[in-house]
């Protein structure tokens, strides 16, 4: 009986830990799990349910990261900004680094929808202004991935993943960062409360 009670506990504890959040984190965290997570460190307030932060299981290429967390649905929002990234008129480096990011993010969260699209009015449709294009804010370079309903629980709640690129400001031209966010099934809900303040 005790042998069998050790492997239902076991495999209840493996079935926990089978989806491991972004950067450590997990949907419904409260400020002093996600401050946990950070290595005891609190998060900053900035404002409206965003913290700033700094995982222990954070990723190289990011530096800053800021959580949407409220006391109804503690953590329901997730972004992650990377360091700039200097890159040629073309924007090579960044798309480099872009495409070093989709392919774990595929393995784990399958299929995505690629934007990288430019406006039609735009003065800068050749390949060689990619940097200025992207700077003016004519130029979107995006993934997405919306997860179904039925894997929610699959994925710990997680409903949308987004990374695109993007400039400081629109005349940098000749460094990029990259950002990605997670939105989770209480997002909904965490956005809508603070809609209600208004």
């Amino acid at each position: 009986m005790k042998k069998i009670f050790s492997i239902f506990t076991f495999l209840f504890i493996c079935s926990l830990s089978v989806f491991a959040g972004p950067f450590g984190l997990d949907m419904g965290m409260t400020l002093e799990e996600v401050a946990e997570a950070c290595g005891g460190i609190e998060p900053e307030y900035i404002s409206d349910d965003r913290y700033y932060i700094q995982p222990v299981k954070s990723h190289p290429l990011f530096e800053g990261y800021v959580v949407w967390i409220s006391e109804a649905e503690g953590l329901y929002y997730i972004k992650g900004i990377s360091r700039e990234i200097q890159a040629n008129d073309y924007g090579t480096e960044v798309k480099q680094e872009f495409a070093k990011l989709l392919s774990p993010l595929e393995r784990k969260y399958g299929k995505f929808a690629k934007t990288d699209k430019i406006s039609k009015d735009s003065l800068y449709q050749e390949d060689k202004y990619w940097m200025s294009s992207l700077a003016r804010g004519s130029r979107t370079f995006e993934a997405h991935w919306s997860v179904s309903e039925d894997d929610f629980e699959k994925f710990g709640g997680l409903t949308t993943i987004s990374l695109g690129v993007r400039t400081q400001a629109t005349y940098i031209t000749d460094k990029a960062y990259i950002w990605i966010e997670y939105g989770f099934v209480n997002a909904v809900k965490g956005f809508d409360n603070l809609d209600d303040v208004l």
